[in-house]
């Protein structure tokens, strides 16, 4: 059973301008303190999307610079997944993981990795980690919810958070570093005994809001408007 389910409604007219708009549901997680990174999922949109997932996390490597729009290519992941917490995993010269090293410096629900490639080889190596979902029942396995940028001899922390970020564009696919979310965006809150949370879109607002305004006021759900520069 998935730990999280979101459910995401359209009414049929509104789908049809979305459509035309060439607009996608994405969805976004944040790993540490500020918001998301990556586009973790980019989903075309139906009258009711759903989405479900396990909080299972994968560790990958990557050469990928952390720029706008740059598409990540995973170069090597931790194997056997999922991935364990309160300790890190060496990443060798041999580009591979090594076995996962338990300490008490890293707490529980913080995954690390080690970048122990050296600097002849690589300047710099891009960690994050990745997640699998069911959209509608269709495995999206194991894309990238972030990307941090470790240089040789360096540890990269990485603490998930089970907030997803909801929002309409057109630019980004699943797997895409962004710097910031462009326009308005709601924040599903899950944890803490919620664990399903349904929302509909207000072409209007022009966010996704959830079905049981009480939601908002109880800050289960956060509706994002960004300042203008």
């Amino acid at each position: 059973m998935p730990d999280f389910t979101l459910t995401l409604n359209i009414d049929p007219e509104t789908l049809k301008i979305i459509k035309a708009a060439q607009q996608r549901i994405t969805l976004a997680k944040p790993v540490g303190s500020g918001d998301p990174n990556v586009v973790w999922l980019s989903i075309d949109p139906f009258q009711s999307t759903t989405v479900e997932w396990t909080e299972d996390y994968w560790i990958y490597a990557s050469t990928t610079q952390i720029v706008e729009g740059a598409s990540i290519s995973k170069l090597s992941e931790v194997t056997p997944g999922p991935a364990l917490d309160a300790g890190y995993y060496p990443f060798t010269s041999a580009a591979v993981f090594n076995e996962f090293v338990k300490t008490n410096e890293i707490p529980r629900g913080t995954y690390a990795a080690n970048n122990d490639m050296p600097a002849s080889s690589y300047p710099f190596l891009t960690f994050g980690l990745s997640q699998s979902a069911l959209v509608n029942k269709k495995i999206a396995e194991r894309k990238p919810i972030s990307a941090q940028l470790v240089l040789p001899t360096q540890q990269s922390k990485m603490t998930p958070f089970t907030n997803v970020y909801i929002w309409l564009q057109s630019q980004f696919s699943s797997e895409t570093i962004i710097t910031k979310i462009t326009g308005k965006s709601a924040v599903a809150k899950f944890g803490g005994g919620v664990n399903e949370i349904t929302m509909a879109y207000d072409l209007d607002r022009g966010v996704f809001v959830p079905e049981n305004n009480a939601l908002v006021d109880e800050g289960i759900v956060e509706l994002r408007t960004p300042l203008l520069s």
